[in-house]
């Protein structure tokens, strides 16, 4: 389980995983008329293999500063003014730090000083404008993994580092209350999902990550992730209502839940992947209140990252598929099962998140 280019489970590297980890908690449009639909992620190729930092509204790309060296974006958000805030990392080749980062309209906020890595890998916005971002510091003397949040560029660190642990995931109520997502390894090879509320951390039952969370209006607390199988070393693609564990599949077969979104009936979608048993392959998929939906992932593959739900009931999912024409990865938005190409598979694309909005 891995951020697909930044950080693994053992520290932070430039490496592409196969199986995601959710860059956000997921973001509904409220209101009435069209929904605009954000998405971030990022590029590489072989002269920028470090990541060109990108996102797409309603299908346009916006390329966005990383210095020189290279940057890669995880999650968005939109807020009610229509600011756009992006969250990822920029690469350092002097120092070969990876800097957490988040761009507000394409302007880019460093929050750590490259002295060590760091990624973001989750943002927020309240009513008020304050910026929440989640993710991992390597700040521990041990050389450990920290999972951190930051509220206005202020480090708040979850986990003291006698453990790796890394954060995921972010949401904040209405109340202020600010809910992260994430894993801590007490022993090795020993993830746990765990989520924090206001810094005090819930272990998960049976959980092995956490990769989303959301809050409903009535302060009921949605995680997703995977949880142990019964008899096999596999994952299962869960997710936990106040604690409560709710399998999505079976056991038979890998599979993880990357996203998650409620809606005002309180239906609950989840974005994840699950592993072909025939082909091996990742099968891009989302349930809505437990029923999957298996995604068109092409001859070669695909996996999800995030999803969100807009007032009308419409389902988007973001995420990438592999073309074994060209051998990339292009860029991929499913709305309602159906989808969206956003790059021609001239050079690998990935998203990692998604917002939407409504005017």
């Amino acid at each position: 389980m891995a951020f697909k280019g930044i950080l693994s489970a053992t520290g932070l590297l430039l490496a592409i995983s196969l199986v995601g980890c959710g860059g956000s908690g997921s973001s509904g449009s409220s209101g009435s008329g069209t929904t605009n639909v954000y998405m971030a992620g990022y590029t590489t190729s072989a002269t920028t293999p470090y990541g060109t930092a990108t996102y797409w509204k309603n299908g346009t790309a916006t390329d966005l500063p990383g210095g020189t060296d290279g940057a890669q974006a995880n999650a968005i958000a939109v807020d009610s003014s229509g600011n756009i805030y992006v969250a990822g990392a920029t690469y350092d080749a002097t120092t070969g730090y990876w800097i957490a980062t988040y761009w507000k309209n394409g302007t880019a906020v460093n929050l750590t000083d490259g002295k060590q890595n760091a990624v973001a890998a989750a943002i927020a916005v309240d009513s008020s404008g304050n910026v929440y971002v989640a993710g991992v510091t390597d700040v521990s003397a041990a050389g450990d993994t920290v999972a951190t949040f930051w509220k206005n560029g202020t480090a708040t660190y979850l986990t003291n580092g006698t453990e790796n642990a890394r954060a995921y995931a972010i949401a904040v109520d209405s109340s202020g209350d600010v809910y992260v997502a994430g894993d801590t390894t007490p022993t090795y090879d020993n993830d746990v999902a765990t989520y924090w509320k206001n810094g005090t951390a819930t272990n998960l039952t049976d959980g092995i990550y956490a990769d989303a969370i959301a809050v409903d209006s009535s302060g009921n607390v949605y995680v997703a992730g995977a949880g142990h199988a019964a008899n096999s070393s596999g994952y299962v693609a869960t997710y936990w209502k106040n604690g409560t564990a709710t399998s999505l599949t079976d056991g038979t077969e890998n599979a993880n839940a990357v996203g998650i979104a409620v809606d005002s009936s309180g239906n609950v979608y989840v974005a994840g992947n699950t592993q072909s048993a025939t082909t091996g392959n990742s099968v891009a998929t989302y349930w809505k209140n437990g029923t999957a939906t298996y995604l068109p992932s092409g001859t070669e593959g695909a996996v999800t990252d995030a999803n969100a739900v807009d007032s009308s009931g419409n389902v988007y999912v973001a995420g990438y598929t592999f073309d074994a024409t060209t051998d990339k990865w292009i860029a991929t938005c499913w709305k309602n099962g159906a989808a969206t190409y956003l790059t021609d598979g001239t050079a690998n694309a990935y998203v990692e998140g998604i917002a939407l909005s409504s005017e």
